[in-house]
């Protein structure tokens, strides 16, 4: 059996990893998978992969390649969200926050430096017309904290998926304002180059049971039970949920990456780089 360390974050985007390692598909193909669920989200999984502490990871597409291009010792190796992530736009459901034009010059919240609540917050700033400095970003590390933080201090906006900060703004926590997609897919998966180069074979079988897994799914009722009881998601919303996702294990599209990679090079993110650079 070889061992393979593969991180992710809790939302219902990596079911497809969990049944398959349910039915014990990777097991059956010789793999020994073991599933960290990070709570921090892609910037801490960045540095997990950076320190050698995984061999694997699910990221949002804009925090893998922002941290490849800065030097991150892994690369991309499989398409996984197809679909662009739906980023609410959340302030304090108290304040006097109400609409987009509100909200230049207000800070911004965040998960870590280099996750996608991070160049997510760097691109919609930008589309209001101005760039956060350091002072701007408030680090909360999670969901959880950007709650937190939310119903204790003064006006704040904080960018997370859609669908899985609804029992926040259900419970009166967050209102959301806005939303925001980037025009690449929502998530890629990568692996460490080391890894890459002495496990290929390993890694390509992981794939293709996921790539199995992926296929299975449909929107019947139980997947739809399956969104419910893993993601906390009411029926009507895990029914909406399934029908924006969409899974795809392969290579990925070189022309939304290559927009990406010019998208975080006009922020001042990331040094131009290549191609290449990215996928392994």
């Amino acid at each position: 059996m070889t061992p393979l360390r593969v991180a992710g974050v809790p939302e219902p985007y990596n079911l497809p990893w969990h049944l398959a390692m349910e039915q014990g598909r990777f097991a059956e193909a010789g793999i020994d998978l073991k599933w960290h669920t990070v709570h921090e989200g892609t910037g801490r999984m960045c540095q997990m992969l950076r320190d050698g502490e995984l061999d694997m990871a699910v990221l949002v597409t804009e925090g893998a390649v922002r941290d490849i291009l800065n030097g991150g010792p892994h690369r991309i190796v499989s398409s996984f969200v197809e679909s662009p992530l739906p980023w609410g736009v959340h302030v304090p459901a108290r304040s006097d926050l109400r609409e987009p034009a509100q909200l230049k010059g207000v800070p911004f919240a965040i998960s870590r430096l280099g996750s996608g609540s991070h160049i997510m917050a760097m691109l919609y700033a930008e589309r209001l017309g101005w760039r956060p400095g350091p002072e701007d970003l408030v680090v909360v590390h999670n969901m959880e904290g950007a709650a937190a933080r939310m119903a204790t201090g003064g006006p704040l906006i904080f960018l997370w998926e859609t669908y899985v900060t609804s029992r926040y703004v259900d419970a009166g926590v967050m209102r959301r304002v806005d939303e925001v997609r980037g025009d690449w897919p929502g998530f890629v998966i990568v692996a460490r180059e080391e890894f890459s180069r002495t496990h290929q074979g390993a890694l390509q079988e992981a794939l293709a049971v996921l790539d199995h897994a992926v296929r299975g799914l449909d929107h019947g009722v139980h997947t739809v039970d399956l969104v419910m009881r893993n993601a906390g998601f009411r029926e009507d919303l895990a029914r909406e949920w399934l029908g924006h996702v969409r899974w795809r294990v392969g290579r990925p599209e070189e022309g939304s990456l290559r927009k990406l990679m010019a998208t975080l090079n006009d922020l001042g993110l990331v040094p131009a780089g290549q191609w290449s650079a990215v996928v392994f």
